[in-house]
């Protein structure tokens, strides 16, 4: 019995298959035309056309992004702290003298930010409140929305309270130098014998007495000498009282004791 030949073969089933490809493409093409002449079936091929193209463009953005990420981080270490507030009428405690602060983002960004801000700080605003304690955030000074700010501590408690000011009565006291005894010099006079301190009510109460610091140690030839002595204010137990004095200095005379 003859056995057919390998060409028959071949050629029936590239008919077969050719076949079976046509029929797909013609069932797929009497699809498309229904979907596509369809009002439903073209807003839902438009739909997913255009999250396609969407997604393709975030990935774009995506990718750009991460393969060009120039972002800069710029450590400022501590900046000092600016209080906006009239502090000649209210003294604050709470707010750091400086701070911590880094700077993230573009390199020329934060160049052209340090540029235009030599003397930079950080603002602790309390123009808007009284007296009492508050939470308040600090903020560096027109930072542009390309730059992040980073601050250590970036919130405070700020405690604002009223200043006072009581007159107080003031004595010399002489500062003598070395080979100097204090009995050398007469008590020296005051151009004035009073001082108006300014501070809170409880620092206004803790003070005790004040004094002008009359210096003598320079006091080494003639009969007597004008002096400007230092005002300051002490506790109870002789520690100085950081308050604003005014005048901070008053004139003083001094003369030597007579010795003959």
């Amino acid at each position: 019995m003859a056995k057919p030949s390998k060409d028959k073969s071949s050629a029936g089933f590239l008919d077969r298959f050719l076949e079976v490809l046509y029929s797909f493409f013609r069932r797929f093409n009497k699809l498309f035309d229904r979907v596509v002449f369809n009002k439903a079936g073209s807003l839902i091929i438009s739909l997913i056309a255009s999250l396609v193209i969407c997604i393709a463009i975030d990935y774009q953005d995506i990718r750009i992004e991460l393969f060009n990420d120039t972002t800069t981080v710029v450590d400022l270490g501590n900046v000092n702290t600016e209080i906006n507030l009239d502090q000649n009428k209210y003294e604050v405690s709470g707010i750091p003298s400086s701070v911590q602060v880094t700077l993230s983002g573009e390199e020329t960004d934060i160049e052209v930010y340090q540029k235009q801000h030599p003397n930079l700080t950080v603002k602790a605003d309390l123009s808007q409140y009284k007296e009492g304690s508050y939470i308040i955030d600090l903020a560096l000074e027109d930072i542009p929305s390309t730059i992040k700010a980073s601050i250590s501590p970036a919130t405070v408690t700020a405690t604002i309270t009223s200043k006072r000011t009581r007159v107080f009565s003031v004595a010399p006291e002489i500062l003598i130098g070395a080979g100097q005894k204090a009995s050398d010099f007469k008590t020296p006079t005051l151009s004035v014998n009073s001082v108006t301190i300014r501070s809170t009510a409880d620092e206004l109460n803790a003070i005790r007495f004040v004094r002008a610091i009359v210096d003598v140690s320079g006091f080494t030839s003639g009969n007597s000498a004008k002096v400007n002595a230092n005002v300051v204010a002490y506790d109870a137990d002789g520690n100085r009282v950081q308050v604003e004095i005014d005048p901070t200095t008053i004139e003083a005379t001094v003369e030597r004791e007579d010795t003959e």
